[in-house]
């Protein structure tokens, strides 16, 4: 049970280590906004992260995302993984990055599974090799351990715990588990946007690999990458039958700054700029928007706007709503419940979006809070 320190409000949703309810954060933001810089500066630090992004005027620029760091001399970048070394650059390049990653049996627990090839076999014949479910194909998940957000609830924090000075690995290695029953790539993380360089060389050097095979190329990501880089993901996915999965997390910047410790203003141009290439082809649907129901804090405010927001761009757009489960920072809020859960899916559709999911199913409290 948690105390809003403004207005005295006691309740379950309420995180003690924010401190905070929605309601103040939203109201309140110049006054709380202090104290919730220096919470998330206190997550960094127990890594050994940057606590801001870096914008030392003789810094070197890195320009792979909205951060935009400027890193001085023996730095990293925010992410943890771009480092000015003796006046260069260094990070994740084309033959090296901070990955790893394994085989997953399809149908897989991807957000969009209710509309991508490899879930529903949408695409068929050209981008799936079932008219369902692809059974007894695979999908290549690449986990890239970074991230240039700070969320508080990160289901996948232990990347963290690498060393900002452990070597990279070669995609190699990661070519050589391209067996013919795999059918997609995916990249998530983390993020992959601090390392695109890696994900997307990658990508096409698999893609060279296999001629005339089905090989979806798929992202799950904040969308917060450099327009161009991220572009040029969207390009990929659409031209192998793969989805762009982005995490809209909320729509207020304050709930979003207090949950991941940054702007979602490049998130949301981002987004838009990508909503624009749907039409370039319609089955499997090539952008997918996805949210955490954080209790206490996606709260229907939050989720009306995020729903008028994909509306007003595209409502075939697809959004899978996900049920929370307490994890890293905020490991004292509850599982999402039922009624919040309903009550989403409930604004989505009165917004007028027509292809919405609910997941992870199995964590709704069947209890109201």
């Amino acid at each position: 049970m948690g105390v809003c320190r403004v207005c005295g409000k006691e309740a379950r949703t309420i995180s003690s280590r924010i401190g905070f309810c929605v309601r103040c954060i939203r109201e309140y933001w110049p006054e709380i906004e202090p104290e919730i810089r220096e919470l998330h500066a206190r997550t960094r630090r127990a890594f050994g992260l940057p606590e801001a992004p870096p914008r030392a005027e003789e810094g070197l620029p890195c320009n792979l995302c909205f951060h935009r760091c400027r890193i001085p001399e023996g730095a990293f970048g925010y992410c943890g993984v771009w480092q000015n070394r003796e006046g260069r650059l260094v990070g994740a390049g084309p033959n090296e990055a901070h990955v790893s990653w394994y085989l997953d049996p399809l149908p897989t627990n991807c957000v969009a599974d209710f509309v991508c090839a490899g879930g529903t076999g949408a695409g068929h014949p050209r981008f799936a090799h079932r008219p369902g479910p692809e059974y007894g194909y695979f999908n290549l998940a690449v986990f890239y351990e970074a991230c240039n957000f700070n969320c508080l609830y990160c289901q996948n924090w232990h990347f963290r715990r690498r060393s900002l000075r452990d070597r990279g690995r070669s995609p190699e290695r990661m070519l050589a588990d391209l067996r013919p029953e795999v059918s997609c790539i995916c990249y998530f993380g983390g993020d992959p946007g601090p390392q695109a360089p890696h994900a997307l060389a990658l990508s096409r050097r698999a893609l060279e690999r296999t001629p005339g095979r089905i090989l979806r190329i798929c992202w799950e990501t904040n969308g917060a990458e450099n327009p161009r880089i991220l572009r040029r993901m969207m390009e990929l996915s659409l031209e192998t039958g793969g989805t762009l999965k982005v995490d809209l997390k909320a729509f207020s910047p304050p709930v979003h700054r207090a949950l991941c410790g940054v702007s979602n203003t490049a998130t949301l141009e981002n987004f838009r700029a990508m909503a624009e290439l749907v039409s370039a082809r319609a089955d499997p649907p090539p952008l997918v928007a996805s949210t955490l129901l954080v209790p206490g804090y996606v709260d229907e405010e939050e989720l009306e706007a995020l729903a008028r927001f994909l509306a007003e761009l595209n409502p075939e757009i697809p959004w899978a709503l996900l049920a929370f489960h307490p994890d890293f920072y905020l490991n004292d809020l509850p599982t999402t419940s039922r009624r919040h859960a309903e009550a989403a899916l409930a604004l989505a559709r009165s917004a007028g979006l027509k292809r919405v999911s609910l997941g992870n199913v199995h964590l709704l409290d069947p209890f109201s809070y």
